[in-house]
């Protein structure tokens, strides 16, 4: 049974964000993080390595960032005895925010819960297709076409007729316009 919860990069930052406004210490904050990771009912052995994880991912990110300073000044300002608690500023938020990026979820738009949100989504994709195509060549033209089709599925999920669902695509690729003005155009709604 996994015993990691997901939590999106927001929320983790969110929470981070109020710790460190209370006077956190970049240590509890890596614990909060594991925290957050770990569903309640885990066991106390899970729990713990969750925390070691996030740990020594941050140890990572902690000796990278001191690398850093060596390459660039040629020594670092963290000894060999220093904690993630001596970690302050741009320091701390660089290891918490590459420690956040690792575990936590990227933030998707909901695009279940609106149609037409997901139709310029596909529309925009297909803009980008489209430009890289013209750029590259036919090197692109199967994405193009694959997205192309992939938008005139949806709109017939939408319940758009076929040949509006094409001319609504063109105008809106033509006109620079959004899936929904350009479908209201086509049918003489604008």
């Amino acid at each position: 049974m996994d015993t990691m919860i997901r939590r999106t990069r927001t929320e983790l930052h969110k929470a981070i964000t109020e710790l460190r406004d209370a006077g956190g210490t970049t240590t509890q904050m890596l614990n909060t993080i594991a925290r957050m990771l770990t569903w309640p009912a885990a066991s106390p052995a899970d729990a713990e390595n969750h925390l070691a994880n996030v740990l020594d991912t941050a140890s990572c990110y902690y000796a990278d960032l001191s690398g850093e300073y060596e390459i660039n000044t040629g020594s670092t300002p963290y000894p060999p005895e220093t904690t993630f608690d001596d970690l302050v500023g741009d320091d701390q938020t660089t290891v918490i925010t590459h420690v956040i990026n690792e575990f936590g979820d990227m933030d998707e738009p909901d695009l279940a819960l609106d149609p037409l949100a997901f139709l310029n989504y596909l529309l925009g994709g297909l803009r980008q297709a489209a430009a890289l195509k013209v750029e590259y060549g036919d090197t692109y033209a199967a994405v193009h076409g694959s997205l192309y089709t992939t938008l005139v599925l949806a709109l017939r999920q939408q319940h758009i007729d076929v040949t509006l669902a094409i001319e609504a695509i063109g105008h809106a690729l033509e006109t620079g316009k959004g899936m929904g003005e350009a479908i209201a155009y086509m049918n003489g709604q604008l």
